[in-house]
Order: structure tokens, then sequence, then C-alpha cells
């Protein structure tokens, strides 16, 4: 109260010189401290009905001049640039990419060398523009967002104001969620500003799950080995890329694929299906290690006890890559037996 109730003493017209009052109540109400603003609002108001005309104009004007500010804020002065700016291209030029390459991992090449190596050589690109995008996504928009925050709360009150003397006005009945929406309909700028931070949030919480998945199948104890941690970063980094989300390891899930990789290396046998009783499908087997969840594809490897060497070969076989670069799983499974892998995705 005492910072609303001092600047409505400085701004009252005590000696008379209303010219002054009136620069500096609209000095006021082009200000981004609400406190000011307010002042200014209650102050006007305490001038009567004669002062209204005068008021109306003075928020008229006051709006323009945030919205000014912020088409400013977007055009990204010199000594203020625009964050999202960045971003938006990064962000931008990944999306194509992505749209362009993902039908190219999802199509049956045959397991044409040429193909594949088409396939790695896009991967590639991808990762040169996610590392743009990473690096525009650290950019501190902590000063920008504050400026830009105060423009638009001064158009929400602003607006509220200029409701007194438009008693047809379509915001009447908004509550403020929804005027936020009304104001930024109706300026181009802000609301461009608001989809650029939206996008800029999106690709943060987008990084930050990858993160945490990456930090989660790290943390695990003593049922997964660095070999089954390593697999699961590398195939992770690259769903990253093609805008998947990550794959969390299930210890349940690496149970059922680990006794599926020693069964292939004890019995002497290399198929998706098992002799031994009550393991015959993978689903069989998810069932039966405790996964509670949908088991959504399994990949079968036989050759070098080294996670690259795995993914490499399941990346070069069109179906095991569509298991590995699919949209719906979040669960992963991962067991090793000597030179005999099984990897087994769901969905918890």
């Amino acid at each position: 109260m005492k910072l609303l109730l001092l600047p409505l003493l400085l701004l009252m017209p005590v000696f008379g010189d209303q010219a002054a009052f009136l620069r500096k109540a609209e000095q006021w109400m082009a200000s981004t401290e609400a406190s000011k603003r307010q002042a200014a609002y209650r102050t006007w108001l305490q001038m009567g009905p004669e002062a209204m005309p005068k008021y109306e104009t003075s928020l008229e004007r006051a709006r323009r001049y945030h919205q000014d500010a912020i088409d400013k804020l977007a055009a990204g002065p010199r000594n203020r640039p625009n964050p999202y700016a960045g971003h938006e291209l990064s962000d931008d030029a990944l999306r194509v990419e992505r749209e362009r390459i993902l039908p190219l991992i999802r199509t049956d090449w045959k397991k044409e060398p040429k193909q594949i190596a088409m396939l790695r050589d896009e991967m590639a690109t991808l990762d040169d523009l996610h590392k743009e995008l990473e690096r525009s996504a650290k950019v501190d928009t902590t000063d920008f967002d504050q400026a830009v925050e105060g423009h638009l709360e001064a158009l929400f009150e602003i607006h509220r104001e200029l409701e007194r003397f438009d008693p047809e006005a379509d915001s009447r009945d908004l509550d403020d969620d929804e005027l936020r929406e009304y104001v930024l309909e109706d300026h181009l700028e802000a609301s461009h500003l608001e989809e650029l931070r939206r996008r800029f949030e999106q690709t943060r919480e987008f990084l930050a799950a990858h993160e945490a998945a990456k930090e989660s199948n790290a943390g695990h104890g003593n049922w997964a080995s660095g070999t089954m941690k390593t697999f699961a970063e590398i195939l992770n980094r690259e769903r990253l890329l093609l805008g998947l989300q990550p794959l969390r390891m299930d210890e349940k899930l690496s149970d059922a694929a680990r006794g599926h990789s020693e069964d292939m290396a004890r019995l002497g046998f290399f198929a998706h299906e098992s002799p031994v009783p009550g393991k015959k499908t993978p689903w069989d087997r998810a069932k039966k290690a405790g996964f509670e969840g949908r088991g959504t594809g399994e990949n079968i490897y036989m050759g070098s006890p080294e996670a690259q060497a795995a993914y490499d070969a399941w990346f070069a076989s069109d179906g095991h890559r569509f298991i590995m670069h699919a949209a719906g799983p979040d669960t992963l499974g991962v067991g090793i037996s000597g030179r005999h892998w099984t990897m087994m995705t769901g969905r918890k």
C-alpha cells in the first residue's frame, strides 16, 4: 500500500499545473513498473467526471506507446536483441530437415549399403542443426522477458481501464486469461512473440526430458551394465535428433531381453521365437519377467559386444531401424550375453 500511496500523492495536481500533471501521468502510464501505472490510474479517477475525456485520450496514447515498445523489442534493437529470433531460425531449419529425413529413416531400403550411407549423412546434417538449436536454447531470456511482460501487463490494464468508456465492450465478460488472448490477437508482434516464447519453452522442455532420461539411465545400479547404458545413450541421442521422445531403461524389460540373449547363446539359436517353454514370443518373455506395460518391438543381434556395433547393425537393417525410431514407445530393455544382443521397446 505504501508503494502506491507515495506516487498517488506525488501525482495529485496540488499546485494547479494540470499540464505538468498530465505529462507526469502519461509518463507513469508508459512505465513498466506496475506501481507507477496503478498510481496514475487512481489519480485520474480521483479528478472526477470532467477529467474523464482526457483520461480516455491519455489511455489511448499509453496503449500506443506500449504497443510500439513491444514492436521495437520484437525487432531486436542492437542494445537489446530479441533472443527468440535466433532460436526461431534454428528451430525452423531443424523442423524442415526432420520432416524430410524422418520418412527416409522409415523407408525400406532393402539394406542397400549406399542408401544406409545416405541415411548416416542425413543424420550428420541433423546433428549439426541440432547443435545450433541447443546453443540458441541456452540463451538467457530473463531481462527480455521482463521487458516484454511489463509492456503486456500494461496493455491488459489499459484495456480494462478503457472498458469504463465503452459499456458494450466485447471484453467485459472475459477473465484475465481470456483478456490476455484477446489483447494478443489484436497485436501482431505481441502475438508473434508469444508464439516464439512458446516454441522456445517447448525446445527447453524437450531437451530437459532427454537429459532427465539420460540421467535416469546412467543412474541405474547393479542391474544395468556400462555397455547397456552406452547403448541407451547412443539410441536416445539419435532419437533426439529426429525429434522423438527418449526411452527410459526398465529393469524388468531388460531382464526379459537379457534372458533371451542368454537363451540364444546357450541353446544355439538366433530368432525372435524361443523354444523355451513360456518364453515363446517377446511379449511372453516381457510378461514373464514382470514388465508392467505393453511391448512394442524387439531387435536381436549377434556379432560384437560393443554398443556402437549393435546400434550400427540395427540402423543398417530397415525393420530394426523402424523399431529403434518408432514414435510410440517410451521404455527400453537391453540384454547382452557375450556377442548376443536383445533390445526391446515398450510403453509403460
